[in-house]
């Protein structure tokens, strides 16, 4: 089930997102333009919002990898889930078939060619959260790439271009 979810600009600061978990219960997410992130959470919506933690850009980055299962995928989240914008999670493998071996990920620039989005990349059973313009990629490294089914196919058809 869908979070209903509000977005909000606050001009100077950078964008607030709340999630309302049910009727009473919320979450607010604030993304400050330096890319620290607050959270937030109260129990009723009469209260107002306390802050949780803040978190870097990097940790934000990382903990958004264990959210969507990066590191370890659930039986549940195995079965496709979307979100409420239809996008989802799936896993590329590098082989020497792909073309990606061997090529830097500024030369292959998958998210400004693709609708999706690069959240990671597992490597020798560790999975890096944040990955670098100049990182090359190797035989046996898997991309983990969310987007919507088009923005999938559009991978596929570049990952077919190169190689």
């Amino acid at each position: 089930m869908p979070f209903d979810v509000k977005e909000t600009v606050l001009p100077g600061v950078g964008k607030r997102y709340e999630l309302y978990l049910d009727a009473n219960r919320s979450i607010a997410i604030v993304v400050r333009s330096s890319g620290e992130r607050q959270v937030y959470f109260r129990e009723n919506p009469n209260d107002d919002y306390e802050e949780q933690y803040a978190l870097t850009d990097s940790q934000a980055r990382t903990l958004g990898l264990f959210l969507v299962g990066a590191y370890y995928q659930p039986i549940a989240g195995q079965l496709s889930e979307e979100t409420s914008s239809g996008e989802h999670i799936q896993w590329y493998s590098v082989t020497e078939e792909s073309g990606l071996a061997g090529a830097r990920e500024d030369e292959v620039v998958i998210e400004s060619k693709t609708e999706t989005t690069l959240l990671g990349l597992e490597r020798d059973g560790e999975v890096r959260s944040v990955i670098e313009n100049d990182v090359v990629f190797e035989v046996g490294d898997r991309l983990i790439v969310i987007g919507t089914a088009d923005a999938h196919q559009e991978l596929e058809r570049l990952l077919d271009r190169i190689s």
